[in-house]
């Protein structure tokens, strides 16, 4: 899955590379990781929805989480399980890891040109995609591993 780990990899790095040279707390810089995995959550909508689906015939979708609202909603929801004081960080941390995914998405080849509603609710606007790369290529997951693994030694070694 090139896919995901290219998610979180280019999140690592950027989030990382924040730590080192801003006032970015370091210990959030996991929380930017997973937020970068939030989108994708959608994915396991599909066995619900044959589980769901099939058992009560009730029809539903979870393409919504897979946009900037989502993303948000999220976010919230995870930035809840954090301590009190570091929730409005954890937040912004959460909900920049996961427009960093969504942002990435639109460079995934798609048939039509156009990408999805990624600022749904507040618009319907279809981004015009920018046709780079497949999902399953694995070339993106070799450039953010070349972006990552400096910050990661660089890191380390502090």
């Amino acid at each position: 899955m090139p896919d995901l780990l290219t998610h979180v990899l280019v999140a690592y790095a950027v989030a990382g590379s924040l730590a080192l040279k801003t006032s970015f707390p370091d210990r959030f810089v996991p929380v930017v990781c997973v937020g970068a995995t939030v989108p994708d959550a959608m994915k396991a909508a599909v066995l619900a929805d044959v589980a769901i689906g099939s058992a009560f015939g009730v029809p539903y979708s979870f393409w919504g989480v897979h946009t900037l609202g989502g993303v948000i909603a999220l976010g919230g929801l995870g930035a809840l399980t954090i301590r009190r004081t570091d929730r409005w960080p954890a937040l912004a941390a959460l909900v920049s890891g996961g427009v960093g995914h969504l942002l990435l998405d639109l460079f995934v080849i798609r048939v039509d040109g156009v990408g999805p509603p990624y600022l749904f609710p507040l618009t319907a606007w279809l981004p015009p995609a920018g046709n780079l790369y497949a999902s399953s290529d694995v070339w993106p997951a070799a450039v953010a591993l070349v972006l990552a693994v400096p910050v990661w030694v660089v890191r380390a070694r502090q």
